[in-house]
């Protein structure tokens, strides 16, 4: 009676090493067929090789946003974390998405028929799946590449990091023209209230016949004091001529921005630096075969484990 008890199965770690003494061979069998499966299985799946790029953004990324905003008095040389998320988004952009499939026409390149019905989502996940672009822990930014074809893998990266500058200095140069546009049309009204200010000084200077504003108002000082030298002179023109030097200063300031936004529609700067560009790898990335093998083979024992636990618990409960 004692001997059919101790070979009823329980849940407490020595019934269970029982267990599994009591059915080794079959959980060998098993094990070894999982391997001998496994590891065909991963000689027929493609290998893939990673290439990758590490790039850092330059200070250009943050100096750009002086037209549109204040900028910060301490721009770090590398790895302003404002800057390495700017350029994250130009990554993952659809201007970059769009010059890959393109240039590598990456639908086919990736097996997928043009007729299939969600073609457009498979090569979405297909990308974000073999095209990972991530921060690190430096702030540099990391582009990988996975492919069947490590020169092709290493030719992507490359392009990849490359044509950030292209995209950012695409979406500058639009905003710079949007911008010049704008500025330009508040510069032409701004000129025609200045003008029509100077015009009534001169009107005034006229009538009065009082010397020397009309210098003063082609010299444009806008910063000189008239106070001093008007006391005399009736409110009318005082408050005419601190009206005129406001408005010349505002027509300074927007004469400013225009220029700054021309120089933004028009110039070519550098957004990133490359610090490792992508070589060709020599050896793949995926799939890890021996982990394959491995997880497959433990898997198929505790599997196996499991089912035996239940038939010797049915069994006994039939007994």
């Amino acid at each position: 009676m004692k001997a059919e008890e101790n070979i009823r199965f329980r849940t407490d770690s020595v019934n269970m090493l029982n267990l599994v003494l009591r059915y080794r061979k079959l959980l060998f069998m098993v094990c070894a067929a999982a391997i001998i499966i496994s590891a065909a299985v991963s000689l027929l799946v493609k290998p893939l090789f990673r290439s990758t790029v590490v790039l850092y953004p330059t200070t250009n990324v943050v100096e750009t946003q002086s037209l549109f905003g204040l900028q910060a008095e301490a721009t770090p040389l590398f790895g302003d974390e404002t800057a390495t998320e700017k350029v994250l988004q130009i990554l993952k952009s659809d201007h970059i998405k769009k010059y890959l499939v393109t240039r590598y026409d990456l639908m086919e390149h990736y097996g997928i028929s043009q007729s299939a019905r969600y073609r457009y989502t498979m090569l979405d996940m297909r990308m974000k799946k073999y095209i990972v672009s991530r921060k690190t822990q430096y702030n540099s930014i990391e582009i990988s590449v996975l492919d069947s074809d490590p020169e092709l893998a290493a030719k992507i990266a490359n392009d990849i990091a490359r044509n950030v500058d292209t995209v950012f200095n695409k979406i500058v140069k639009d905003a710079g023209i949007k911008a010049y546009k704008a500025i330009e049309k508040s510069y032409a009204e701004q000129l025609i209230i200045v003008r029509s200010l100077e015009d009534s000084l001169k009107m005034i200077q006229s009538s009065d016949r009082i010397p020397g504003i009309p210098a003063k108002i082609r010299a444009g000082s806008a910063n000189s004091s008239w106070a001093a030298a008007t006391g005399e002179y009736s409110p009318q023109l005082l408050r005419m001529i601190n009206m005129f030097e406001s408005e010349n200063e505002n027509l300074s300031d927007i004469r400013s921005r225009l220029t700054a936004a021309r120089i933004l529609s028009e110039q070519d700067l550098p957004y990133i630096h490359v610090i490792n560009e992508a070589q060709v790898s020599e050896k793949k990335a995926l799939p890890r075969r021996t982990l394959i093998v491995l997880v497959s083979s433990l898997s198929s024992a505790l599997l196996m484990i499991f089912i035996l636990a239940l038939y010797e618990m049915f069994k006994r409960g039939g007994d």
